[in-house]
């Protein structure tokens, strides 16, 4: 069933984003008879483009995989670009390109902003819109991450746009919560009996959340030293992560009660300690190929920088069901290998007469690449009375669904067109999240280093064990 028309309207249109992921989205919504077909895309950038320079500069043939020709030519027609500077435009001036263009179409009231923009200008941005902010039809804004750099300032800005938005109109965006397997999380655990009943403390001995990153920092070094892993990654992706993972059954499995849950979730985290954090940076490898540059020689990096490029943490969340389990969570650049997943892992049973189990129960939620859930158990071997081994019973996402399953972009995009605040943060969750990472940063120690294509620092491999023993 197709969606309400309405009008997008990018900021930031003529940047990565908007290219490589908002662009492609819409016109897989296209193709999905997701979107009305009245909808009128209206992006904004600095730059004085005509419509054809920049429809060539989207590269909409590379960035779309096989795209359709007449879909092609229904997205291209409802791309308006204008030139719209936020140094010096005005409000009136937003408004004048609005009502242009709402002329030219039959998009409707409704009206999807989406701020491709820096943190910094969020403010700036919802007082230029104020004016557009009516009762004519759904306003509804969307805040790329980082939301601030800590609790201060998140708060100094969440006042800035509560001044023209209400929080129902506000969608803090965060893409892993768009992601198939993020979202599937809730379904495996609610969803089936099989898990529900033993996803506690009583059963499970640790929980660990891994978001590993092969490469360095690229292009984006300088918005990086400002930030970190603790700031880029753990304060959204893994403690999101965490709070899928950790929550009790919402009362439904729409957006605010699974959003009251999460709440409860960050609210209900022990205090960090300095032996429940290592940070770490790193230096060039000592391995003669695939030689890269130590993160202090990367391009617009100080000499002597103290940012964190890896930091693992064990937290816990002390509530009845939970209480006394360890969650380890662990992030980091120029790692060993590209992954995202969760792992469950199960106590051990011990039963006189049968084998000794090596490798315990678990269950891995495989976040990227190769999305899917395994479950690891023991099995008798054959003609080995005293023998196990564990073996996979193993879901290929992919393999059952098609290759063609939505995108996190995808799935953002059509969340907010259809009002579902699902996979977005709130303001009270993500109040608690910084709350935490102040706590986390008071605490933590100088980084350490290690070498790039490993697993992250040492240290790191001795906080990581639970009762004496890993399961990376």
């Amino acid at each position: 069933m197709s969606l309400e028309s309405h009008m997008a309207i990018i900021f930031g249109a003529t940047g990565d984003l908007a290219k490589r992921k908002l662009i492609p989205s819409f016109y897989r919504l296209l193709e999905r008879q997701q979107m009305g077909k009245g909808t009128a895309i209206l992006c904004l950038g600095r730059k004085h483009y005509s419509k054809s320079h920049y429809l060539e500069r989207l590269e909409l043939n590379d960035f779309i995989d096989q795209p359709e020709e007449p879909l092609l030519r229904q997205l291209t027609e409802m791309i308006h670009y204008r030139s719209f500077d936020l140094k010096d435009g005005t409000a009136a001036e937003l408004e004048s390109i609005v009502r242009e263009v709402r002329s030219q179409t039959n998009c409707g009231d409704n009206t999807l902003f989406y701020l491709a923009l820096p943190t910094t200008v969020f403010g700036t941005v919802s007082a230029i819109i104020a004016p557009l902010i009516d009762e004519q039809g759904w306003k509804r804004v969307v805040f790329e991450k980082p939301f601030g750099s800590d609790l201060s300032s998140a708060r100094k800005l969440n006042r800035q746009i509560s001044t023209v938005l209400d929080e129902e109109q506000i969608y803090r965006v965060d893409h892993y919560l768009g992601k198939e397997l993020v979202q599937n999380i809730l379904f495996l655990r609610f969803a089936n009996e099989i898990f529900s009943c033993g996803w506690n403390r009583g059963a499970i001995d640790s929980v660990q959340i891994t978001v590993s990153e092969s490469l360095g920092v690229e292009e984006r070094a300088a918005y990086y030293d400002k930030s970190g892993a603790i700031r880029d990654m753990l304060q959204n992706h893994l403690l999101q992560l965490l709070c899928f993972t950790a929550m009790e059954p919402p009362v439904s499995g729409y957006g605010n009660a699974v959003r009251d849950e999460a709440v409860k979730v960050m609210t209900a985290l022990r205090a960090p300690t300095f032996d429940d954090v290592v940070t770490g940076q790193y230096i060039s490898s000592s391995a003669e190929s695939g030689q890269v540059r130590p993160y202090r020689s990367e391009e617009g990096v100080p000499q002597d920088s103290a940012t964190e490029t890896y930091v693992a943490v064990r937290v816990f969340v002390e509530t009845p069901r939970w209480y006394g389990t360890p969650f380890y969570l662990r992030t980091g650049k120029r790692l060993d290998r590209r992954y995202a997943e969760i792992k469950v892992i199960f106590k051990e049973q011990e039963i006189d007469g049968l084998a000794t189990l090596d490798t315990p129960n678990m269950i891995i939620i495989r976040i990227q690449p190769d999305e899917g859930i395994a479950i690891a158990f023991n099995v008798r071997k054959p003609g080995e009375s005293h023998t196990s081994e564990t073996v996979l019973m193993d879901f290929c996402h992919h393999c059952h669904f098609g290759p063609n399953t939505p995108e996190a972009y995808e799935a953002i995009l059509a969340s907010v067109i259809g009002g579902d605040p699902l996979l977005f943060t709130r303001w009270d969750w993500l109040q608690e999240s910084w709350s935490y990472i102040d706590r986390l940063k008071a605490v933590a120690s100088p980084v350490v280093f290690y070498e790039a294509g490993t697993r992250g620092p040492r240290e790191a491999d001795l906080l990581l064990q639970h009762d004496g023993r890993s399961w990376l």
